[in-house]
């Protein structure tokens, strides 16, 4: 045999056993390992990244986009993600995807969100599961005009599907009182409890406490109220000037009360006393975001709605809406990556919000009380256990400590194919 056939032996001896190491180490390993973030990020860059949740395409660890989110979360550019119809096939995928992604927090837990309102919102349709989630204006009538102890029981084991799959945070309930019921994308779906707003704070309250009682955190949207515009914030800026009643704040005043604010979610909305001009909605207003923690508390995380929606991408780019939103007091900024495929998404709002602060623009000691608010709610969130389902009258309602530290969290809604941000 010639030297040249022995080396050509040799190679195809020892190739099976060079795959086999690949395999190993990019299959075997399991879904949880970390996947390395780039460059080690500053100490300004990971407090920033509190500040940061996207959305992204992928369904499994080794997608791309998967991927490019685990190595943001590594390197704590980002501190959380959004989940999307797009991103859920079956209930072992989804586990597998938000254990993996869960684990990937530089030093800090992954809040892990979705929008599983009810009705023609709920992210997890795509899993075929037969516990399906009311509409919010059919629930009154199923739950005796929301009877605290059958709301509870309703919400109960709902939440704790969430937490079977690893979410940590739920984009509703929606508290929008239903005064336009020709409103394209609050009346018209149905989600809004009722045009009553004590009615609202009754849904509303029993959604949280179920919530809570899973290691859950909820976010009231859509701050000051979406319920009377005749526009969708998805499509373009609403404008409700005229339409706009201050009842439409009694919801998040009575929730305030009962210690059942998580979060508030606020909405592309303009109006005089919630806008710092008359093209400025209130979730880029410092107006806005004053009035929202001066009804809700100081220590609330204020979260925008998805700055991708028509409202705000018309006229901003994601980097300076990221600015204006941080700048206005926003404490999370959320970019759904709905109608783009950009890996890199959630650098670029990080790099963008650093270059803001080392100008200038943002103060340090802004984004330091922003991050302390994420972290004091990461907190406050308990680990769920897969698979436990809580008793359905354990959801507690009313005022009480919060609870202690979930690892994960994830978000859901259906809207029309055009858009399916919250």
């Amino acid at each position: 045999m010639t030297k040249r056939s022995l080396a050509l032996t040799a190679i195809l001896l020892f190739f099976p056993f060079l795959f086999t190491a690949l395999w190993i180490t990019l299959f075997q390993a399991g879904p949880n390992r970390h996947i390395s973030g780039g460059p080690e990020a500053s100490p300004m860059e990971r407090q920033v990244g509190q500040l940061i949740m996207v959305g992204f395409n992928g369904t499994r660890p080794l997608d791309p986009g998967v991927m490019a989110v685990s190595g943001q979360l590594e390197s704590g550019r980002i501190g959380g993600f959004m989940l999307l119809g797009r991103n859920i096939q079956t209930p072992d995928q989804l586990t597998t995807l938000t254990s993996h992604l869960g684990d990937q927090g530089s030093g800090a837990s992954v809040l892990i969100a979705v929008d599983q309102e009810g009705g023609l919102v709920q992210r997890l349709a795509p899993l075929g599961d037969p516990m399906t989630w009311s509409a919010a204006k059919d629930l009154p009538a199923a739950t005796d005009n929301c009877a605290p102890r059958k709301v509870r029981a309703y919400y109960a084991r709902r939440a704790a599907q969430l937490g079977a799959y690893n979410i940590n945070v739920n984009f509703g309930p929606v508290v929008d009182v239903d005064l336009n019921p020709d409103n394209p994308i609050i009346g018209k779906k149905k989600r809004s409890f009722s045009a009553d707003p004590a009615k609202v704070t009754n849904c509303a309250a029993g959604f949280i406490a179920a919530h809570q009682a899973a290691g859950i955190a909820t976010a009231l949207k859509h701050f000051p109220g979406h319920g009377s515009s005749t526009t969708d914030s998805h499509t373009s800026l609403p404008v409700i000037s005229q339409s706009w009643r201050e009842l439409e704040l009694e919801p998040y005043r009575a929730l305030q009360r009962q210690d059942r604010v998580d979060m508030v979610m606020m909405g592309h909305l303009v109006h005089p006393r919630f806008s710092d001009t008359p093209e400025t909605p209130a979730s880029l207003s410092k107006k806005g975001i004053a009035e929202a923690r001066a009804l809700t508390g100081k220590d609330i995380v204020i979260i925008t709605d998805d700055l991708e929606m028509n409202a705000v991408s018309d006229r901003f780019s994601i980097e300076d809406a990221a600015v204006q939103a941080i700048t206005a007091g926003n404490d999370i900024v959320l970019f759904s990556s709905f109608d783009r495929t950009d890996p890199e998404l959630g650098d670029r709002i990080n790099a963008a919000i650093v270059a803001a602060v080392t100008d200038g623009r943002i103060s340090e000691a802004q984004v330091d009380l922003a991050a302390a608010r994420v972290a004091a709610l990461k907190h406050r969130l308990r680990r769920f256990r897969v698979g436990v389902l809580p008793d359905p009258q354990s959801a507690r309602l009313g005022p009480g400590p919060k609870a202690t530290l979930p690892h994960y969290a994830a978000a859901t809604t259906i809207l029309p194919p055009a858009r399916a941000a919250p």
